[in-house]
């Protein structure tokens, strides 16, 4: 497994603890994980202009990615 190793600000792991409490993870390690790999769905199924529909029960929102 390759290791990558990167500086991060106080609000990001403020963020990443928040995750990783609400997520029960392991890490903070394994949140990014889970983060680069819903990235990756979203990535795979944006919209021709690049946004992104989210939907949640009868919702729908549209992100534009910018």
């Amino acid at each position: 497994m390759a290791v990558t190793s990167f500086n991060i600000d106080d609000k990001l792991n403020e963020t990443l603890e928040r995750l990783k409490l609400h997520y029960n993870a392991g890490s903070k390690a394994e949140v990014l994980r889970k983060a680069i790999a819903l990235l990756n769905i979203a990535a795979r199924n944006e919209e021709p202009d690049g946004s992104l529909v989210i939907r949640h029960g009868d919702k729908e929102t549209k992100v534009l990615r910018k």
